[in-house]
């Protein structure tokens, strides 16, 4: 269950009053949450059981790719302590956290431990792998195929979920493996820049007309997802979230842009 309590959304004022949040229609689960954060990594943190001192957790850095159905691929050598381990004890978990920028608090950064085990790929399946470590470290190319490296697929039986602060679940290994990643996360960032920049009134609109927020004076857009957008809205009951649904689900920039155009139209036809 996702243990969700107050998070801090800008520190740029401080509202009188905490508006419950507005959320209309569905937002991502935490399957689709994390398994949107592990497609846009390609770095994490490997921890096996050391042989000596035997049993105590040994950290290391792990390349990885992963597939469709949200088991990492790595590529490690046959010299490294942390095969070597793995070769005694197959348990295994995997940290992959969201990029922090210097200065920004860590804690506040979203990330997902797996946790499972590792085997070393079937020559059956080896090319497919290969192609799956490769799309996400290219670098690799040039050792991939050494005799002394191996590619191992990890079996994921366990996923832990953090979301920055106050947002955290354990997620079911059959919901982490049917999740899909947000298609729109690589646009979302400029279409956020896009809509702040050029759109405020539109979306002071939305907030009030679509969200309720009858006394917001300003309106700005935190994020957006597949699924819909999240606006900052503030006014005299203070700063709180809202959330609108797309029309529709959304795959690309384009469709974003048609979308939000189309939620405007309606927040505009609401009005009068």
């Amino acid at each position: 269950m996702t243990q969700q309590g107050h998070q801090p959304v800008g520190a740029a004022a401080q509202p009188r009053t905490s508006p419950d949040p507005v959320v209309l229609g569905r937002e991502p689960d935490d399957a689709e949450r994390a398994r949107t954060l592990a497609a846009g990594r390609v770095n994490a943190t490997l921890a096996t059981l050391a042989r000596e001192p035997a049993g105590t957790p040994f950290a290391s850095v792990a390349p990885f790719g992963i597939d469709e159905e949200g088991r990492p691929v790595l590529c490690i050598s046959e010299m490294a302590e942390h095969t070597q381990n793995l070769r005694q004890d197959l348990r295994c978990s995997l940290l992959i956290s969201e990029v922090v920028d210097d200065g920004a608090d860590p804690l506040a950064a979203g990330r997902v431990t797996l946790l499972g085990t590792a085997a070393v790929v079937s020559d059956t399946e080896r090319d497919a792998a290969r192609v799956i470590h490769l799309a996400g470290n290219p670098h690799a190319s040039y050792y991939i195929d050494f005799g002394d490296f191996h590619l191992w697929r990890m079996n994921v039986e366990s996923i832990r979920f953090v979301g920055g602060y106050g947002r955290m679940s354990w997620v079911s290994a059959d919901a982490w493996r049917t999740a899909r990643p947000d298609p729109i996360t690589n646009d979302s960032a400029g279409a956020i820049d896009h809509l702040n920049a050029d759109h405020a009134d539109s979306l002071l609109l939305i907030a009030q007309v679509t969200g309720g927020r009858t006394d917001a004076t300003s309106a700005t857009a935190l994020g957006l997802d597949r699924y819909g957008l999240d606006l900052l809205a503030r006014g005299d009951r203070g700063a709180g979230r809202v959330r609108v649904p797309w029309p529709s689900e959304c795959n690309n920039g384009s469709e974003i842009r048609a979308a939000s155009v189309a939620l405007v139209a309606a927040a505009r036809a609401a009005a009068q």
